[in-house]
Protein backbone atom coordinates (compact mmCIF):
# COMPACT_ATOMS: atom_id res chain seq x y z
CA UNK A 1 0.00 0.00 0.00
CA UNK A 2 2.87 2.40 0.70
CA UNK A 3 4.84 1.54 -2.47
CA UNK A 4 2.60 3.53 -4.89
CA UNK A 5 2.74 6.50 -2.54
CA UNK A 6 6.56 6.36 -2.46
CA UNK A 7 6.70 6.35 -6.27
CA UNK A 8 4.35 9.32 -6.53
CA UNK A 9 6.27 11.21 -3.84
CA UNK A 10 9.60 10.50 -5.55
CA UNK A 11 8.30 11.62 -8.95
CA UNK A 12 6.83 14.77 -7.43
CA UNK A 13 9.92 15.72 -5.45
CA UNK A 14 12.47 14.92 -8.16
CA UNK A 15 11.92 18.09 -10.25
CA UNK A 16 12.00 20.23 -7.10
CA UNK A 17 15.30 18.72 -6.02
CA UNK A 18 16.86 19.14 -9.46
CA UNK A 19 15.99 22.82 -9.82
CA UNK A 20 18.35 25.44 -8.50
CA UNK A 21 17.22 27.27 -5.39
CA UNK A 22 18.91 30.51 -6.44
CA UNK A 23 18.79 32.36 -9.74
CA UNK A 24 21.42 34.81 -10.93
CA UNK A 25 20.30 38.33 -11.80
CA UNK A 26 21.61 41.87 -12.30
CA UNK A 27 20.26 44.97 -10.53
CA UNK A 28 18.97 47.41 -13.15
CA UNK A 29 16.96 49.88 -11.05
CA UNK A 30 16.19 51.20 -7.58
CA UNK A 31 13.14 52.93 -6.08
CA UNK A 32 11.72 53.69 -2.64
CA UNK A 33 9.41 51.14 -1.04
CA UNK A 34 6.65 52.48 1.21
CA UNK A 35 4.57 49.32 1.50
CA UNK A 36 4.70 49.24 5.30
CA UNK A 37 3.29 52.75 5.66
CA UNK A 38 0.64 52.12 3.02
CA UNK A 39 -0.58 48.95 4.72
CA UNK A 40 -0.60 50.46 8.21
CA UNK A 41 -2.30 53.69 7.14
CA UNK A 42 -4.77 51.94 4.86
CA UNK A 43 -5.85 49.40 7.45
CA UNK A 44 -6.14 51.94 10.26
CA UNK A 45 -8.26 54.40 8.29
CA UNK A 46 -10.26 51.55 6.75
CA UNK A 47 -11.40 50.60 10.26
CA UNK A 48 -12.00 54.17 11.39
CA UNK A 49 -13.80 55.08 8.16
CA UNK A 50 -15.95 51.99 8.41
CA UNK A 51 -16.91 52.81 11.98
CA UNK A 52 -17.74 56.41 11.10
CA UNK A 53 -19.30 56.06 7.66
CA UNK A 54 -20.19 52.44 7.01
CA UNK A 55 -19.03 50.65 3.84
CA UNK A 56 -18.46 53.85 1.85
CA UNK A 57 -16.44 55.31 4.73
CA UNK A 58 -14.35 52.15 4.91
CA UNK A 59 -13.47 52.34 1.21
CA UNK A 60 -12.66 56.05 1.27
CA UNK A 61 -10.79 55.72 4.57
CA UNK A 62 -8.72 52.82 3.26
CA UNK A 63 -7.72 54.67 0.10
CA UNK A 64 -6.87 57.90 1.94
CA UNK A 65 -5.01 55.94 4.63
CA UNK A 66 -2.92 54.00 2.12
CA UNK A 67 -1.92 57.19 0.32
CA UNK A 68 -1.19 59.17 3.49
CA UNK A 69 0.65 56.27 5.14
CA UNK A 70 2.98 55.88 2.17
CA UNK A 71 3.59 59.63 1.98
CA UNK A 72 4.25 59.85 5.73
CA UNK A 73 6.77 57.00 5.57
CA UNK A 74 8.56 58.66 2.66
CA UNK A 75 8.62 62.13 4.28
CA UNK A 76 9.98 60.63 7.50
CA UNK A 77 12.87 59.11 5.55
CA UNK A 78 11.85 55.57 6.49
CA UNK A 79 11.34 54.21 2.98
CA UNK A 80 12.70 50.78 2.24
CA UNK A 81 14.50 49.63 -0.90
CA UNK A 82 12.87 48.16 -3.99
CA UNK A 83 15.12 46.84 -6.74
CA UNK A 84 14.37 45.91 -10.33
CA UNK A 85 16.50 43.02 -11.58
CA UNK A 86 16.97 41.29 -14.92
CA UNK A 87 17.17 37.51 -14.59
CA UNK A 88 19.25 35.18 -16.74
CA UNK A 89 16.08 34.43 -18.73
CA UNK A 90 15.64 38.15 -19.52
CA UNK A 91 12.68 38.70 -17.15
CA UNK A 92 12.50 41.97 -15.24
CA UNK A 93 11.29 41.43 -11.68
CA UNK A 94 10.91 43.67 -8.63
CA UNK A 95 12.07 42.80 -5.10
CA UNK A 96 11.89 44.49 -1.72
CA UNK A 97 15.14 44.46 0.21
CA UNK A 98 14.72 45.81 3.73
CA UNK A 99 18.10 44.66 5.06
CA UNK A 100 20.53 44.99 2.14
CA UNK A 101 21.56 47.69 -0.27
CA UNK A 102 22.72 47.15 -3.84
CA UNK A 103 24.03 49.37 -6.62
CA UNK A 104 22.86 49.33 -10.23
CA UNK A 105 24.94 46.72 -12.06
CA UNK A 106 25.50 44.50 -9.01
CA UNK A 107 25.22 40.76 -9.60
CA UNK A 108 22.75 39.19 -7.17
CA UNK A 109 21.05 35.89 -6.52
CA UNK A 110 17.30 35.54 -6.10
CA UNK A 111 16.39 33.39 -3.10
CA UNK A 112 12.63 33.20 -2.80
CA UNK A 113 11.42 36.76 -2.33
CA UNK A 114 14.79 38.27 -1.36
CA UNK A 115 18.01 39.27 -3.08
CA UNK A 116 21.43 38.09 -1.88
CA UNK A 117 24.86 39.26 -3.04
CA UNK A 118 26.28 36.94 -5.68
CA UNK A 119 29.39 35.03 -4.64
Amino acid sequence: MLKPFKKIAALTLLPILLTSAAQAAEVIGHSDDNTGGQVTGGFTLFLLGGAAGGPAGAIVGGLVGAWSGGETQQQAGLSGNRYSVRTEQGEIRSFRSPNRQFEIGDQVEINGIRLQPSH
